[in-house]
Formats: C-alpha cells, structure tokens, sequence
C-alpha cells in the first residue's frame, strides 16, 4: 500500500481475520475501554463495517507489520470521502500494547498521511472518546484539532466523542 519507516504495511482482507482477531485479543485493553471486549468473529466485523452509503471499495483495513515480525503489530481502518468528498477518515488506528509510547504511531501516521495525500485528500478525521485522554493527546500532537462533541453508540455502551480533524496541505 505505502511504505512505513519501521515496517510494511499490507491491505488486509478476509483471509487475514485470524491475524487481525489475535491482534484484536491482544489490544483488549483499549476495545474494552472505547467499545468492548473482542468477541469471536469480531475482525470479520471489523473488515465489513462500514459507514452509511460507502462500499468496500472505500474502505481500507490496512495491517502494521513491525520490521522482522511475523505477526500483526497494528491495524488502521480508513474510508475515503467521507464525510464529505476528499476527506477521509480513521476509523481506527491500533497498535498491539508493546508497541505504543514507541514513535511507531507517530511514525506510521506520517507515512499514512503522505499517502491519503496523494490519493487527493485534503483532510483527515477521526473521533477520540473522552474516557481516552492519551489517545486525544497522541491524536493532537498529531496536528488535529477538536472540531466538536458528539454521542456515540456501540452495542454494548454509549460514549461522548471528540471529533477531530487535520487539514491537509495538497
């Protein structure tokens, strides 16, 4: 897809669910703190969900592979234009515990950023629940800004959401 500083990252697809789901089980801590605890079957979820009116064609489920690793470091979820056209958003942006507080998600980002720019986007979004204070911090020293305050359903909780957003320079 793009090549990352410490990495590569691959587009994944259904035959990668039992790699995306180990990762999943292994980032438990932030699911159970912004969603909810994996369940069984929740990276075939995870590579079909998407927003209202966007297709698979729009979505991208990106794996993280760590320099010399094997096995799944990360994850990012993207969609192109949505919103709105020329704007993505990140749905998610996961790294396995041990490797956060690296510069590896800095690092990533940065990669992630070029890229989407490239594809023409002029923007980028995502939203950060409120009960994840470093994941704001992170997302801010980023460059993003708080654009608003919203509500957030899951299946099994309901969360105030930050939204945020980066301008892109083309």
């Amino acid at each position: 897809m793009f090549p990352v500083e410490r990495g590569h990252v691959k587009r994944l697809g259904a035959d990668d669910a039992l790699a995306l789901q180990a990762l999943l089980e292994r980032c438990r801590d932030f699911l159970e703190l912004t969603h909810e605890a994996p369940r069984p079957g929740a990276a075939r979820e995870f590579l079909n969900n998407l927003p209202n009116g966007k297709t698979l064609e729009d979505k991208f489920v990106l794996g993280l592979y760590a320099e010399g690793a094997d096995e799944l470091a990360g994850v990012i979820d993207i969609v192109r234009h949505w919103p709105i056209r020329d704007e993505w958003i990140i749905g998610t942006f996961l790294l396995e515990p041990t490797r956060r507080n690296t510069g590896l998600g800095a690092s990533v980002h940065r990669d992630l950023e070029q890229w989407v720019r490239g594809q023409g986007a002029t923007g980028l979004r995502l939203v950060v629940q409120v009960q994840n204070p470093a994941g704001l911090r992170f997302w801010q020293r980023q460059g993003y800004a708080i654009t608003g305050q919203t509500v957030q359903r899951t299946h099994v909780r309901e969360n105030i959401i930050h939204l945020l957003r980066k301008p892109l320079d083309t």
